[in-house]
């Protein structure tokens, strides 16, 4: 799977929009306006929210989840995401070092995505 995220990453996507090029893979489905609506959310909405990655994981779970679950399943990755990197900020993780956005970014990507693969049962 890193092979993919470095990929896509060279092909010029960023976090969230490879959580859902790599969801809609799965689902067997393509949307090239989501996925351009995704960008939106990359580098933390301008370096200074929550890690577009995470932001997608919300965007995802929003999508696939009913209400009840989704809430809890939201509640789960953002506490999980925290326990793991130790912050939410974009700006935080990776700042304006671009070899730390290179190394950090695609392992923090591919956590995401297999967090959310275990939050939604795939």
């Amino acid at each position: 799977m890193k092979e993919k995220i470095m990929m896509l990453s060279l092909e010029g996507y960023c976090c969230s929009q490879i959580i859902f090029i790599l969801a809609l893979e799965h689902l067997g489905k393509d949307n090239p306006d989501l996925i351009k609506a995704m960008r939106g959310l990359c580098g933390g909405m301008g370096l200074t929210e929550k890690c577009g990655a995470l932001s997608a994981g919300f965007c995802l779970l929003s999508l696939i989840d009913n209400e009840k679950a989704k809430e809890y399943r939201i509640s789960q990755l953002n506490d999980w995401f925290t326990e793991t990197f130790g912050t939410t900020s974009c700006y935080m993780l990776v700042g304006d070092d671009d070899s730390r956005k290179e190394t950090l970014c695609p392992t923090l990507i591919q956590a995401t995505y297999e967090k959310l693969t275990d939050l939604l049962e795939w």
